[in-house]
């Protein structure tokens, strides 16, 4: 019996010694190889097999990607997708309980181990630890702090956290504000009624209760990164730098190098609010102007909500179905555009509008190149540009596009669209010299297709109307014997 087991022995031995020299890596897995149990409130519970050289969070952050990215590829439909992020993509961090096989137990934070790394709280693992996950219920169980720090937010509360750790939460304090130095601690009641105001040094550890909402009290100032951006035909196009609703325009085009020989001055454009917004969120890098709560402009913030302006719009109006189409076209193009008849020629004379325009944090300025062209376009046999000259005449115009078109209706419909602000201006006869400028628009009206079903119920609504009237008026002879 004992040479038996002396034989075994020798063989696991030299087993494991094969096993260290050809694969050390997993030598020491098999060797150092433990279980540990997920319970409580987490995206997965059991047990699981870890390794003695893991740690808390090492554990618990596989165990929960690879069960969200588990869930995620059930995801049939975007509604399911949700429904998964909303289970799947959070738990608690704080106030975790790990018991130990040998009755002992503790309690980690691994909120607070990811933002100091201290590995008090991500101890080693150990064969038969439990770890147990409070439930996350940040609606109810939370203290929220803002104001003048690092990063606003809103954390699991935790029995003993106090003011210090809603700071350390939140990143610390800004040192861009001035004059912090107190804090606002406003505790509501439990019916929500009343709420509770205390003002606190920020240095001190003030203890804190569930559902604090904490305000770190500042002097505001107005240093931010002030901004315009310019492009197009300048010399120099770009970010601008400007101060706080105190620049002229013709500042910021002089930093800008001053217009191009090439550029429209009148054509010039002006974005502000919300087109402008819209512009840096889907076109230019996000981070490019800060938009915190505190520098986006009252302008800014009037047009966050483009619905609501419409609407408000519309509160009082008496307008009828027909009305209310232009008019939404008119307002878009309101709110998108800043000045439409702004003109860059004039922003060095003095007392004149241009002259005198403050852009604002946010605006955006563009300048076209000089086309030096008119667009004929319509009915007419070749559309496109053709070289401007005051010489010429509309009927000049039409003549080098070639004529009409069989589809064109004809002299009795041609419009001017002036380049400008787009205005429709009906050309009648005796007004064919009626002056031309550069970037102006020539519209030879077309006679629409109709198929033979549309002059078929056009007949039939005509004689169902004829018929109505002249029923009517039989009975009305009937009736009076005249």
């Amino acid at each position: 019996m004992k040479k038996a087991l002396i034989i075994i022995f020798i063989s696991i031995s030299v087993y494991a010694q094969d096993l260290n020299i050809s694969n050390p890596q997993l030598s020491t897995m098999i060797l150092s190889q433990i279980s540990v149990t997920i319970g409580g409130d987490f995206v997965t519970e059991g047990t699981f097999d870890a390794s003695s050289s893991e740690r808390v969070d090492q554990l618990v952050t596989r165990l929960f990607n690879l069960t969200r990215q588990a869930m995620y590829s059930t995801a049939r439909d975007n509604q399911m997708l949700k429904q998964v992020q909303q289970k799947y993509d959070n738990y608690a961090k704080r106030n975790i309980e790990i018991k130990h096989i040998d009755g002992s137990s503790q309690k980690i934070d691994l909120a607070k181990f990811r933002l100091d790394g201290d590995y008090i709280n991500n101890p080693y693992l150990k064969n038969g630890d439990v770890i147990i996950f409070p439930t996350l219920d940040l609606d109810r169980n939370f203290i929220s702090i803002d104001g003048a720090v690092n990063n606003p937010t809103k954390i699991q509360f935790v029995e003993g956290d106090d003011l210090q750790t809603a700071i350390f939460f939140a990143r610390g304090i800004n040192l861009a504000y001035n004059d912090v130095t107190k804090a606002e601690i406003s505790r509501i009641s439990d019916d929500g009624k009343t709420e509770e105001t205390k003002i606190v040094p920020i240095n001190e550890k003030y203890p804190l209760k569930r559902g604090d909402r904490i305000r770190v009290l500042f002097t505001e100032n107005n240093k931010r990164d002030y901004k315009v951006l310019v492009l197009g035909e300048v010399k120099s196009p770009g970010f601008i730098s400007i101060t706080k609703d105190n620049t002229k325009i013709s500042e910021v085009i002089k930093k800008a190098g001053n217009f191009t020989d090439e550029a429209s001055k009148e054509f010039g454009t002006i974005l502000r609010g919300y087109s402008s917004t819209k512009y840096y969120e889907n076109v230019m890098i996000k981070n490019q102007f800060s938009t915190d709560i505190y520098s986006m402009s009252s302008f800014n913030y009037l047009f966050e909500n483009e619905k609501l302006e419409y609407f408000k719009m519309l509160r009082t109006a008496n307008l009828t179905l027909e009305d209310s189409l232009m008019f939404a076209i008119d307002n878009n193009l309101r709110s998108m555009e800043f000045s439409p008849n702004f003109n860059f020629a004039n922003i060095d004379k003095e007392g004149t509008y241009e002259n005198n325009f403050i852009v604002k944090d946010g605006d955006i300025i563009f300048i076209p190149t000089e086309e030096n062209r008119v667009y004929v376009w319509g009915g007419v046999k070749n559309p496109g540009y053709y070289t401007f000259s005051e010489n010429l005449s509309i009927q000049n115009y039409l003549e080098q596009a070639g004529g009409f078109t069989e589809t064109a209706i004809g002299e009795d419909e041609i419009y001017l669209i002036k380049g400008k602000n787009r205005d429709w201006i009906k050309i009648e006869p005796e007004m064919s010299n009626y002056k031309i400028e550069s970037g102006d628009y020539i519209y030879a009206k077309k006679t629409p297709t109709r198929s033979f079903d549309f002059y078929l119920r056009r007949t039939g609504a005509i004689a169902s109307i004829v018929g109505t009237v002249i029923t009517t008026l039989y009975l009305i002879y009937t009736a009076t014997g005249k």
